[in-house]
């Protein structure tokens, strides 16, 4: 039968792919099974504990967020993510006269799977003959190197129960985030010390979106916290007009709420920041058939479908993001925080139309549109006659905001814009 094409990057690439996989040599095998030693680490270990499990988490997260940057892939244990297998250089593992750089996004991901199906091919064959797999080649080596050090995980590896996955290094991506946060993280921390909820809960959003102020998932959540529409509307307003998951400002009061809201159903930090992930009745449903409430036992104890890789370790991810942004500060590599945006507050008192915003004040549609996102397209065209909420709030320059509320206790009249 015909053979199944190759890929147009497997093609030009077959002499660098198959030396990589003869001498599997980008990454020395002792460093992967190395022991990370863990970052700055804040002392607030009564709000937000660390058992040794979520200790072990936390090691791999922080080498994600501070060590590895977006052209490196790490392939690692499933069930114990800081036991690393490999690190996947995109910038070494390229054809000779490739002028991208890093390798095309698709084509990585091809390539790292290939990778994860021949580890978990030498997986199978540890699993059926023991030591005997290493005579295979350097994959096998390599991973009897991982695994051989802890005799749990080497029991592990001989009776086949090892999962692998590959995970993406997010350091760059990171340290741009933590800048664009210099400007957000004085209110956020002001929303919850107001709310009486830990101002560290804030470092969330980098796990959620890495403060991607338009960030947008394919199944519907947005904004930094990515709240879906259906939570959101328990906390500010998502309609055809306006949608308040846009304004870092807005949805983070919403963040606030909904987070203290988990822990005063749930008792606990570690549970009511998993149940972000997992949902308050998946969380409330694990510690009833646990009956327990240590984020230990929860980790390693709960079965549920749903409650996979993300959600055990999202408690982790929180720790990790919130040492590796203390440790950016404490080197210097980001600047102070500060209200950078320079803008107030406008409460409009009474239902107003943009419309009417657009005509009475000092306003225009670019200034309205660039520092409220939450108003959706169809506020400035369709729906531009139809009220806003009363006491509803924009956010203006600071320049503007006492023309803008001294123009909006004049009275005016009712002539309405031109959709």
């Amino acid at each position: 039968m015909p053979r199944p094409a190759r890929s147009p990057l497997l093609r030009r690439a077959a002499p660098w792919f198959v030396a990589a996989w003869a001498g599997v040599c980008l990454m020395d095998a002792r460093q992967a099974a190395a022991v990370v030693v863990p970052g700055y680490i804040n002392t607030d270990d009564q709000v937000f504990p660390r058992p040794n499990i979520v200790r072990r988490q936390v090691r791999f997260w922080d080498r994600i967020f501070y060590k590895y940057p977006s052209t490196t892939v790490i392939v690692h244990d499933t069930d114990e993510p800081d036991r690393i297998v490999d690190v996947i250089d995109y910038k070494v593992l390229r054809p000779k006269n490739a002028r991208e750089l890093p390798v095309p996004r698709k084509e990585r991901d091809e390539v790292t799977q290939r990778y994860l199906k021949r580890y978990m091919l030498a997986v199978d064959r540890f699993a059926r003959e023991g030591d005997g797999a290493l005579r295979y080649g350097a994959i096998e080596k390599r991973l009897y190197h991982v695994f051989h050090a802890s005799p749990a995980a080497l029991k592990r590896l001989y009776s086949g129960d090892v999962r692998l996955r590959a995970q993406t290094g997010l350091a760059d991506d990171f340290l741009g985030a933590a800048t664009v946060a210099q400007a957000y993280l004085p209110y956020m921390e002001k929303v919850f010390h107001k709310y009486g909820a830990p101002t560290r809960l804030t470092r969330l959003a980098f796990v959620e979106s890495m403060f991607n102020l338009k960030a947008r998932s394919k199944v519907g959540a947005s904004g930094i916290w990515q709240f879906m529409p259906a939570t959101a509307r328990n906390y500010i307003h998502v309609t055809r007009l306006v949608d308040e998951r846009n304004s870092p400002y807005k949805e983070t009061r919403a963040a606030a709420q909904f987070l203290l809201g988990n822990y005063r159903e749930l008792g606990t930090w570690p549970l009511a920041i998993t149940a972000y992930n997992h949902g308050l009745r998946g969380m409330g449903k694990a510690t009833k058939q646990l009956g327990t409430r240590d984020i230990a036992k929860v980790i390693q104890s709960y079965q549920s479908p749903s409650f996979g890789f993300a959600s055990r370790n999202f408690y982790a991810e929180f720790l990790a993001a919130a040492d590796t942004y203390d440790r950016l500060q404490r080197l210097g590599r980001i600047g102070p925080k500060s209200d950078q945006t320079q803008t107030e507050t406008v409460i409009l008192k009474h239902p107003i139309s943009v419309a009417h915003l657009l005509r009475h004040t000092p306003l225009t549609k670019e200034v309205l549109a660039r520092y409220n996102p939450c108003l959706l397209e169809t506020a400035f065209t369709t729906l531009v006659n139809k009220p806003l909420p009363a006491f509803y709030e924009i956010r203006v320059p600071r320049a503007l905001a006492r023309k803008t509320r001294m123009a909006l206790l004049e009275p005016k009249d009712t002539r309405y814009a031109k959709k």
